[in-house]
């Protein structure tokens, strides 16, 4: 039987990548509470890591218990991860126990429940009384009670209670109150702030808790599990997408755990009970840290009204396309019109949406969602657009990894406003960001279409950088009017010649991209490859991009997360540059860019490169054609590339390193510089003609 090997190279570079949030954490030049806050991303991360990626791993070494390999051979990746993830757990508890005593310089202080004055443990009580007793529902452990299912990134205390009669001890199980903040702020005292975590406060009270017995002494460790997040969709075709996804995502809270945090300071007898009520056998998935978990609560530490300890709001500026228009509907007969959140207003899409709704010119609304916001405007205008009688198609990815619930409940709500929803497409995630509004003005029908790079969705689009191309290019609108009709038959499989539309023509089209920079390079022409993604994992798609360096292709690399690219001989190595951005935004665009400066060819949209993205997915990528925009991309795409940018490096001898010093006073923060230039183009924006 052929040997299996799990690669974890994929997993040892998101390692890297969450490496690199922890050095925002770590760096003083970013404001002090958004120092804490990265720290809450690192952390949340890190759960959604094992609840995906580690769970994932199991479940494939799982299917290879069996054959030939040996256990130990087939358990080495992760153990390699397990040790990657202590190691940086103990670089987090480092960044951490600086950032309090930074904080602590300015007058603000943790405290725990032995270190309180008389008039603050007071206050705690009185505040523990009033607004979390009803909330405390101690549940009592013993040998031979049953472990309870312990919910997934919920945080617990497991008691430790000494009896006074007899020194025998009893063990029971708390749930921090997840409806309760995790920061209990105390009375100032002499403009000095004390803080401290809420289940120090539910340990300042055990005995409260537990009155009914006679304690002489107890302690509370925190405990925190994540389980897998993978659930099975059945296969019975006589079923809707909608009725399996249903019935499916009820797994999720039953899954395996596949990470248990513990205070390391728990006594060892009662840890290994809990290891085995919870059956976690594997010692990679058991990770020791300190008194303190459910750190990603760190995201919403307080400020204590300081913005200046945060990251300065800059609000969106207004795109001057919009400036004089009546009508927005009519602004893109002027031209294209290229928006970049958080950069721009957001609300742009809205208005265009509210617009449409209304004006009776508008025939049809279709769009395609993914993650949507929490009372959505946009959900809103298209109901909206249902009771004026145009005709709304809705495609929303009921499989949206984490959303599925609120999906469901979105697909259900249009349904009820007599909307057409289509709730994904069997075999494939819809994930691409598209809409079209047809209308008939004059006796001609006209198509406004929108491809993106992220979701729509208010509340993400503050801190993702992300583009909206919206265009009436006729072919274009052709052609995504063909992917809506495929959306609802599936049968009618529509051709695209100017779009990149995974699983139909994207690989081939990159590819093509590359091999024409490959031929330039061979005839001693400038050639170049820019990819800009979230994600570079293709092993098809690198190997080009590798031939492509080797024979002389500048190869130009932006990847926030996972970069699978591993040049090897002189020649890549000095062909490819490969960064990446981190910084008070979440760098989300997807951008490729094909040709040298002048004659480039520009594609955005949103797809990484990823084989579930080329291959199992519904992604859309267009051509940029207006030479005003495709001018603006190529400036930020510049910009991005720097040299005396903040970014940092990614290739193998400098990993992780700060292409330029970070401290020196010219080196330039891309999304500060970025917002500053787009002030200037406002200034100065003009429609070319057509």
């Amino acid at each position: 039987m052929e040997k299996r090997v799990i690669s974890v190279q994929r997993e040892l570079s998101w390692l890297q990548f969450n490496e690199r949030v922890l050095q925002e954490a770590a760096d003083t030049k970013n404001p002090l509470i958004s120092r804490v806050h990265f720290l809450g991303i690192f952390s949340s991360n890190l759960d959604e890591f094992f609840k995906v990626r580690i769970a994932s791993l199991r479940r494939e070494l799982k299917s290879m218990k069996g054959t030939r390999n040996s256990l130990v051979e087939i358990k080495k990746p992760l153990q390699m991860i397990h040790e990657r993830v202590i190691e940086l757990q103990w670089e987090f508890d480092q960044v951490f126990e600086k950032t309090k005593k930074d904080l602590s310089k300015q007058g603000i202080h943790f405290k725990n429940e032995k270190q309180l004055s008389a008039d603050q443990k007071d206050f705690l009580i009185h505040f523990f009384d009033q607004e979390i007793r009803h909330d405390i529902i101690p549940i009592i452990i013993g040998p031979k009670l049953p472990m309870p299912e312990l919910e997934d990134n919920a945080l617990y205390l497991i008691v430790e209670l000494e009896l006074k009669e007899n020194g025998k001890f009893i063990y029971a199980l708390i749930e921090v109150p997840q409806s309760k903040s995790r920061w209990v702020i105390l009375p100032a005292e002499k403009s000095q702030h004390h803080v401290i975590f809420l289940e120090d406060v539910i340990r300042l009270n055990l005995k409260k808790i537990f009155s009914p017995y006679s304690i002489k002494a107890a302690r509370a460790f925190d405990l925190k599990v994540v389980r897998d997040a993978e659930y099975e969709v059945e296969s019975d075709f006589s079923k809707s997408v909608f009725d399996k996804v249903s019935k499916s995502i009820q797994q999720r809270s039953k899954g395996d755990y596949v990470r248990i945090n513990f205070d390391h300071e728990i006594p060892e007898d009662l840890m290994q009970w809990v290891i085995r009520k919870t059956k976690v056998k594997d010692i990679e998935n058991i990770i020791p840290g300190g008194r303190y978990h459910n750190k990603r609560d760190l995201l919403s530490f307080p400020n204590f009204h300081r913005t200046d300890w945060m990251f300065p709001v800059l609000p969106g500026l207004a795109h001057p396309a919009f400036k004089d228009e009546q009508n927005i509907l009519d602004v893109f007969d002027k031209g294209d019109v290229l928006l970049q959140y958080p950069y721009q207003k957001f609300s742009h899409l809205l208005d265009l949406l509210r617009a449409a709704a209304i004006d009776p010119s508008v025939r049809t609304i279709r769009i395609s969602m993914y993650r949507i916001a929490k009372d959505s405007h946009i959900l809103h205008a298209l109901i909206n657009a249902a009771k004026n009688g145009k005709r709304v198609v809705v495609i929303i990815e009921v499989q949206a990894r984490f959303d599925e619930e609120h999906n469901l409940e979105i697909t259900k709500m249009l349904q009820d406003e007599g909307i057409k929803v289509i709730p994904g497409i069997p075999g494939l995630k819809v994930h691409c960001k598209v809409f079209q509004i047809s209308r008939k003005v004059n006796g001609k029908n006209i198509r406004i279409t929108h491809i993106g790079t992220g979701n729509f969705h208010e509340k993400t689009a503050r801190i993702y950088s992300d583009f909206s191309l919206i265009t009436t290019h006729s072919a274009i609108g052709k052609e995504i009017r063909g992917l809506f009709d495929f959306f609802e038959t599936n049968y009618l499989r529509p051709q695209f010649r100017h779009l990149m539309v995974s699983p139909f023509n994207s690989r081939r089209k990159l590819l093509e991209g590359i091999q024409e920079e490959m031929e330039k390079a061979r005839n001693k022409k400038k050639a170049r490859v820019v990819v800009k993604v979230n994600n570079l994992m293709d092993d098809v798609l690198i190997k080009k991009l590798l031939d492509a360096a080797q024979v002389g292709v500048e190869i130009k690399v932006i990847v926030r997360g996972v970069c699978l690219l591993m040049p090897q001989t002189e020649n890549q190595k000095k062909n490819i540059t490969m960064v990446s951005i981190l910084g008070r935004y979440l760098e989300h665009a997807r951008v490729f860019i094909f040709g040298d400066k002048g004659q480039e060819k520009i594609w955005l949209g949103s797809a990484d490169w990823m084989v579930r993205n080329l291959d199992f997915r519904i992604e859309v990528m267009a051509p940029v054609y207006d030479e005003a925009v495709k001018k603006l991309l190529m400036r930020w795409i510049d910009l991005q590339l720097e040299p005396k940018s903040r970014a940092r490096d990614l290739s193998p001898e400098n990993l992780n390193a700060f292409i330029y010093p970070a401290l020196k006073d010219d080196c330039v923060d891309i999304q500060t510089q970025w917002r500053k230039e787009l002030e200037v183009w406002t200034k100065g924006f003009k429609f070319r003609k057509k």
